[in-house]
């Protein structure tokens, strides 16, 4: 069972979600060399969770919320689970927690968990400046960071040079890369 549970609180959610909009609209000004790209399903891979939270604890307060945008979180899961789509991860909670509120049945249809159901997603700090975006139909599923310079540049040695290499070679489970523009 999860430590961590969907929002019931709309005034809470309400200012995330803002927030992850206003997110989506940032990325689609920035120049895709300022991005990481990374595959979008990788919010349910460990390496993916262990790069948020070394960014989070690089620059903020090691919590972080995942807000699902797309399916609408107010006419769909919420109208038909009586709960938000998003929830926030702290630094006592465990990688299983994550992945078990990913998982987790919003109510009788096991196929509507975040991890599965959600088209489009944002991971927010719930202090700093960074974000990371994702859309599934983007380019067969692409996601995003972006932030203030100094979280690339960490993001990218901890990608590169750091343990999320290490991971991705040792698990295979990850894809991330660095697209600089044509």
């Amino acid at each position: 069972m999860s430590n961590i549970d969907f929002f019931h609180d709309h005034e809470t959610f309400t200012s995330l979600w803002r927030r992850a909009c206003e997110c989506a609209k940032i990325v689609a000004v920035t120049p895709a060399s300022d991005l990481l790209h990374f595959d979008s399903a990788n919010i349910a891979t460990q390496v993916f969770l262990h790069l948020i939270r070394d960014i989070t604890g690089f620059k903020g307060t090691g919590k972080f919320a995942v807000i699902v945008l797309n399916p609408d979180p107010f006419s769909y899961f919420h109208f038909h689970f009586g709960k938000c789509p998003a929830f926030i991860v702290d630094a006592r909670h465990s990688d299983d927690d994550l992945f078990d509120i990913l998982m987790k049945d919003p109510g009788d249809s096991p196929a509507d968990a975040i991890g599965f159901y959600s088209e489009q997603y944002v991971v927010l700090p719930i202090s700093g400046e960074w974000f990371m975006y994702a859309d599934r139909a983007w380019d067969g599923g692409t996601g995003v960071l972006t932030g203030p310079s100094d979280v690339m540049t960490f993001a990218r040695g901890a990608v590169w040079g750091g343990a999320w290499s290490t991971h991705i070679a040792d698990e295979g489970q990850a894809k991330v890369e660095v697209r600089q523009e044509r």
